[in-house]
């Protein structure tokens, strides 16, 4: 027997496509829409005399008794100098500006869109001439309300026609920059951003106020409430619309557009209650307030600002979702959180962070909840690892905190003194420098086609890539400083720990950056141990680089497997111990890598290299998205030889056709320390029958519960279900065998099969002479569950995919001669339990019991989802409840997604394993994710529950954000007092703390 006793301790916590081929990216970026369009600014400068002041002292100057710009500075020449240096840091956004008139309104002097020189021309010619009296704020913003609603025209008629722009005028009425005309290319931005800069309060500034009350009125049906006597918040309000209201400021056109109002007060000695008016203003307008008091703070209130706007319309311009990737990890008490931030190029940012599970709940740095109901982390959060003492709150964003804070902060970047390594020399490490790679290619013109760049930009590339911010990036002046997103995005690979002993944690984590890192975890302290970027990776630089527009690159984006071989069981790395570490690249290539990490700070490469597409024994292999899973099979030679198992991966002829595949058809087994190919069972080498590609995890089964896998279970991308069977020690006594066929109408599978150990109550009738009996013996079979879906195209509409339970009743691991391999299952063989036959006859024994005779007859059953409708993981079965998570896409038109990212719903699903009816009053329930993981249980004071989390009800009074685990009666069904038949136990499930054999596979496989 090949167990080992070890002791279990279980922790969990809850959080949360297609491009130019099909992938899952789809879900979070758009790259449909037009990278032309430009962010709408109107500029609203105060010209009132008040700018001419110090900018020192804020007192007035004088010159023979006139007003005279400060000669030490005055607001105005700050002002001037501080807009046009936003100008020209922003070449595209269209610009508009306006002015205020002498005591009474402003004007339009350029429409939004007037080049920039002339903007800049206009601003730039200001003098003390140019300021006048009175500042009214309000009046110059209801003028900029006509203008963009297309009003009619009304204080630009008090300036010559030469003064305005005229352009945007006709027959008396402003052109709204809304108004769309024949053959324009559909915005996704549908807003102008309105900037206010004033050094006062209004002034001279009530003559609007009666028409702000009757529109307000209009509009929201009770008049406005002024602040500090001024109505300038109200007319925001009117632009912008009240909290979460969508407001349409110019219906003509078939999209809404709106506006937003930022205001920056500038200058000593501005007065409190011109702050309150301004603060007030901002709110109500959904844009910022800024008080800028130096040269200094105006200029960057401004950039604040725009990069404010620029993020406000990220969700428009250049659609995405920031998103915690679904695969958090707990270790102990951390709990580590994968991210990424989607982008419209190449460079889609990324980080870890780390929370804390206390008493149950996840908390922050100060031991505050930090996750919201739906299982994201708040934004007030602040996350673990921060350098500085005075903690910030970084919350669920990408952009800050995390490992990507930590790295950005290292001198070893600038000092080359990162350890970054790459495998330059068959399998030996190197270190990843200039020196190094040019040394290997002899020069940089040979290096320059693996990079597939020029030769002049090797060098740059290099240092780009280790973390340097060769290109300036931060506009510091400095290329020789870190670059702010060295960590690149985690969008299917998943973190793994590794805990050496003596509180010495180490995390490995890919990413699309090209690198498998390792950082240390010690004490709440977070380093880098190293990263790892393989020399195939090379290539990915550029773009990443470049920023390519329309284009997703992938790096180490598979997942990872760990192996300790912990020979004395202390569960310290000591002695000989072994650790290694093994991984693919998913979309990022074809090759498994074996990394030697029993030194963590020193890692090696395996097997000479990695185990690429092509060479020697794996012809098949395509695209490496299967695990590489750690087992032991009791095979001559190799009894004590940890193995992989492994999918021969995706082949991407599936993008687009549906065609047979030419790679990826089978599996491997490999020798886990030497790379050598054990057993390939594929279309070149071992006589597979399949004609689809194995993309999915393969679910290994010790079926005499022995210590060792005896049989496999794969899935492959054409909707079959094959078994193998490793029924001796000589692999000439293994078979293979298609377990079921269910493809039809394009149905894939991209998950593994999972397989739960089982029996059933099998009912078989029989009629003698016109009498119908029943007899019920208990008959085991091995319960094989799988969803169908396409997870490169989750936006599919056209495919109707299905939930299965296909019955295996050779439960014996065996070899099969080819004229006892069972008949194939197909989908006609299986019953269907949409309409939930069995809850329709659980008031009466007779009907229920012929109804499981029918049962009997098939082998398994079958839910049909709705269309678009797809499995998103693999199953799980807990107390005889089958349980699965979908994804449903909105079924909105495709013009409705062209400017938004696709809007979908997770959902998890609850079978009685045995019968498929629901166990809760529910069959199906939307989850807080929108794409729900692999169903898990967690346990709260003994009490067991499901993850995925539950879309919190707002009608729910009790348990509204759990899911109790129930357990089904059985294998023959309980009948009550009333002749009712109970399918499930009224109790939910408990868990009790005990010791638990593991498999000792599962017990060296730090992912689980």
């Amino acid at each position: 027997m090949r167990m080992k006793l070890n002791s279990l301790f279980f922790i969990f916590a809850c959080v949360f496509c297609q491009n130019l081929h099909a992938e899952d990216i789809d879900l979070y970026v758009n790259y449909e829409v037009a990278e032309d369009e430009k962010l709408r600014v109107l500029l609203v400068f105060d010209t009132s005399n008040s700018m001419a002041f110090s900018i020192e002292t804020g007192k007035v100057c004088r010159s023979e008794g006139k007003l005279a710009l400060c000669p030490e500075g005055s607001r105005l020449e700050v002002a001037q100098e501080a807009m046009i240096k936003l100008i020209n840091d922003n070449s595209d956004i269209e610009f508009g500006l306006m002015r205020l008139i002498k005591g009474t309104g402003g004007f339009v002097i350029h429409g939004i869109g007037t080049s920039h020189k002339k903007i800049k021309n206009t601003i730039r010619n200001w003098d003390v001439t140019s300021l006048q009296a009175g500042t009214p704020l309000v009046e110059t913003i209801t003028e900029a309300w006509r203008y963009l609603t297309g009003d009619e025209i009304s204080y630009a008629n008090l300036v010559d026609p030469v003064e305005r722009d005229t352009s945007i005028e006709q027959s008396g009425k402003y052109i709204s920059p809304f108004k769309q005309y024949s053959g324009d290319p559909i915005r996704c931005d549908n807003s102008v951003n309105i900037i206010l800069m004033t050094d006062g309060e209004p002034y001279w500034d009530v003559d609007q106020d009666d028409y702000i009350k009757r529109l307000y009125k209009s509009i929201y049906g009770t008049e406005p409430e002024a602040v500090a006597k001024s109505h300038l918040p109200s007319m925001a309000t009117i632009f912008h619309g009240k909290k979460n209201e969508n407001r349409d400021i110019y219906p003509e056109t078939s999209v809404v557009d709106g506006a937003n109002v930022y205001t920056i007060g500038f200058g000593k000695g501005l007065v409190k209650k011109a702050g309150d008016i301004l603060q007030a203003t901002a709110d109500n307008g959904g844009g910022k307030y800024i008080f800028a008091e130096s040269p200094e703070e105006l200029s960057d209130a401004f950039d604040y600002i725009v990069d404010n706007i620029r993020k406000v319309n990220s969700t428009f311009s250049s659609p995405a979702v920031a998103s915690n990737n679904s695969d958090k990890l707990s270790h102990r008490d951390a709990v580590y959180f994968p991210m990424f931030l989607p982008s419209n190029d190449a460079r889609w940012r990324g980080n870890l962070k780390k929370l804390k599970v206390s008493s149950g709940v996840v908390v922050d740095a100060n031991l505050n909840s930090a996750l919201d109901n739906d299982g994201a982390i708040l934004s007030t959060a602040k996350t673990y690892w921060q350098s500085n003492s005075n903690l910030i709150a970084d919350g669920g964003s990408v952009e800050i905190g995390g490992v990507n804070a930590y790295l950005a902060e290292q001198s070893s970047i600038p000092n080359k003194g990162r350890k970054v390594i790459t495998n330059l020399s068959g399998g030996r490490m190197l270190n990843f420098t200039v020196y190094r790679v040019i040394f290997h290619y002899v020069n940089r013109f040979k290096a320059a086609v693996d990079f597939k760049a020029d030769p002049d930009e090797v060098f740059d590339l290099i240092n780009w890539s280790r973390g340097l911010d060769v290109d300036d990036e931060d506009q510091d002046g400095s290329t020789d400083d870190s670059r702010h997103d060295i960590f690149g995005d985690v969008l299917h690979s998943k973190p793994v720990t590794i805990d050496y002993g003596y509180n010495d944690v180490r995390i490995l984590i890919g990413t699309n950056a090209g690198y498998l890192h390792m950082f240390r975890d010690r004490n709440d302290v977070l380093s880098e141990s190293w990263a790892f970027m393989p020399a195939e990776l090379y290539s990915i630089i550029k773009p990443l680089r470049d920023k390519k527009l329309h284009t997703k690159v992938y790096g180490v984006d598979g997942p990872i497997t760990v192996y300790f071989d912990d020979k004395n069981e202390d569960g310290i790395v000591n002695n000989d111990d072994r650790v290694w570490a093994f991984f693919g690249l998913r979309r990022g290539g074809s090759s498994y890598y074996g990394l030697d990490i029993t030194n963590p700070n020193s890692p090696s490469l395996m097997w000479g290299g990695p185990l690429k597409s092509g060479d020697g024994k794996f012809l098949e292999l395509a695209q490496t998205w299967s695990k590489p899973q750690i087992t032991f099979i009791n095979l001559k030679g190799y009894e004590d030889r940890p193995l992989l198992v492994f999918g021969a991966g995706y082949d991407t002829n599936k993008d687009n056709s549906i065609s047979i595949d030419s790679k990826g058809r089978g599996l491997y087994i490999v020798d886990a320390e030497t790379g050598k190919q054990v057993w390939a069972l594929t279309n070149s080498e071992g006589g597979f029958k399949g004609q689809h590609s194995i993309a999915s995890d393969i679910h290994l089964l010790d079926s005499d519960y022995d210590g060792y896998t005896d049989r496999l279970y794969a899935s492959d991308t054409g909707g079959g279900i094959w078994r193998v069977d490793l029924a001796t020690n000589n692999k000439k006594n293994w078979t293979h065998f298609q377990l079921a066929k269910l493809g039809n109408n394009n149905r894939r599978f991209f998950y593994e099969p999972y397989v739960s150990r089982t029996l059933f109550s099998k009912v078989t009738e029989t009629t003698l002479d016109d009498e119908t009996t029943y007899s019920r013996i208990d008959t085991p079979f091995d319960a094989v569950l799988i969803g169908s879906g396409d997870r490169t195209d989750p936006l599919n509409l056209k495919v109707a995919d299905k939930l299965y339970m296909i019955r295996d009743v050779n439960t014996l691991t065996r070899s099969f001669e080819e004229d006892e391999i069972p008949d194939l299952i197909w989908q006609s063989d299986l019953m269907n339990v949409n309409s939930d036959p069995f809850a329709k006859v659980t008031d009466s024994l007779e009907d229920f019991v012929e109804l499981e005779a029918d049962l009997a007859e098939k082998d398994g059953w079958f839910y049909n989802l709705g269309w678009g409708e797809k499995a998103t993981s693999k199953a799980t079965v807990l107390g005889g409840v089958a349980y699965f998570t979908t994804y449903k896409p909105d079924t909105s038109s495709s013009s409705d997604l062209e400017c938004s990212i696709a809007e979908g719903q997770g959902y998890l699903y609850a079978f009685h394993l045995h019968y498929g009816t629901k166990v809760y009053d529910w069959l199906r329930t939307p989850t807080a994710a929108e794409l729900p993981d692999t169903p898990t249980m967690y346990v709260e004071d003994g009490d067991v529950y499901i993850f995925p989390l539950p879309n919190k009800d707002p009608n729910c009074t009790e348990n509204c954000e759990k899911i109790a685990a129930k357990v089904v009666n059985g294998p023959t069904p309980s009948v009550d007092e009333n002749g009712n038949v109970q399918l499930y136990d009224e109790e939910p499930l408990k868990l009790e703390v005990h010791q638990s054999y593991i498999y000792k596979q599962e017990r060296n496989d730090n992912s689980l």
